[in-house]
């Protein structure tokens, strides 16, 4: 008889709390231990939490370390056999445990378990569903083959699974694969990126997690999100530059141009918002990734940001020249995506 423990770290997140928390009490197979893990929540996060005082175990912590150490420190705190963390705006469906279990007692062996996910908005909509098909069945992954499908989904942004549905054993998380605080706010991924060199993974293509996007979330505020992305995948070129990973060599250079997508993306937006330390930042990155892969970002840009390094010095502060010519590709952009918002829109609406 296998143990499970759901997780949800929370740091001033009451707005979606109760949802997250319903869900972890309200599975099929109801799991054995639910635990709130509070990074030092300011707002109404205590509250909530005393509302379940008999059918929750509440940790308060006094200081905010950050996401990752409250991951780790719910993985201390639990007492299952297998971990699901769920984060304090995610969703679980009521079958989730109940189909995991199912896959458990089928491959026994395997340490690593994942559903896919829908993303949904503030309201609860559905805004996108995973890849296709769906199926309850649950498939065997080699862990290189897993590594190299989780890769994919991120490069493309059609992901396998995210953090909401994936459910691994306590064990490995203590001891062999743990979430890594150095890799910022990409830990997920790094860690999904690992775990396969510990165990075999099996996944159901069916979502049951969903997956939330809003104005609060750290994913949705792009701005300071880039500047993130663009330092994290800088480390992960170091690490599987310099560490034996499940990763080949072409799988590895999508990873180098991520870093390249990122520091360039984090220049575009430091010249149209005027961020001249981001415009300083993008530069040391730059920097940084030169010094491991000479001339692969040169190499890997288009033209039209090839120009704009050109255009732009990290020492001026005010870049007249490189942020016109950023405002005029926006505007272009923009206009794009609207004619794109048009077109399909005379489309659906003639079917």
């Amino acid at each position: 008889m296998y143990r499970f423990s759901i997780v949800i770290p929370a740091h001033n997140g009451a707005q979606f709390l109760h949802l997250a928390i319903g869900a972890a009490l309200q599975q099929t197979r109801l799991a054995d231990e639910v635990l709130l893990i509070d990074d030092a929540s300011t707002d109404a996060t205590v509250e909530i939490a005393k509302s379940y005082e008999s059918k929750l175990k509440y940790h308060f912590h006094q200081e905010a370390t950050g996401f990752v150490d409250a991951w780790n420190r719910a993985i201390e705190l639990a007492s299952g056999d297998f971990v699901t963390i769920l984060h304090q705006d995610d969703l679980l469906h009521p079958e989730y445990l109940e189909h995991i279990e199912k896959a458990l007692r089928r491959f026994p062996s395997i340490k690593h378990f994942y559903s896919a996910c829908n993303y949904i908005d503030e309201h609860g909509a559905i805004i996108k569903g995973p890849p296709e098909p769906y199926s309850l069945e649950p498939v065997f992954y080699s862990g290189k083959e897993y590594a190299r499908n989780y890769l994919n989904g991120v490069v493309t942004n059609n992901h396998i699974h995210r953090c909401p549905g994936v459910t691994t054993q306590r064990n490995l998380l203590l001891a062999e694969c743990t979430y890594r605080k150095e890799a910022g706010h990409i830990a997920d991924d790094d860690f999904f990126l690992r775990v396969g060199a510990f165990t075999d993974v099996v996944g159901i293509s069916q979502p049951l997690a969903s997956f939330r996007h809003h104005g609060h979330s750290v994913t949705g505020q792009r701005g300071l999100l880039t500047l993130e992305l663009a330092r994290d995948y800088v480390f992960q070129v170091l690490f599987h530059k310099g560490n034996k990973t499940l990763l080949d060599d072409e799988d590895i250079t999508q990873v180098q141009l991520q870093a390249v997508k990122f520091i360039n993306l984090l220049l575009f937006q430091s010249l149209l918002y005027k961020q001249q330390e981001w415009t300083q930042k993008a530069f040391g990155l730059r920097d940084e990734l030169d010094k491991m892969l000479p001339s692969f970002m040169e190499k890997n840009l288009p033209l039209w940001a090839r120009k704009m390094w050109g255009m732009t010095s990290a020492k001026s502060k005010k870049n007249r020249t490189a942020a016109f010519y950023v405002a005029v590709l926006n505007a272009i952009i923009k206009s794009r995506d609207y004619v794109k918002a048009l077109l399909k829109h005379e489309f659906t609406s003639n079917k």
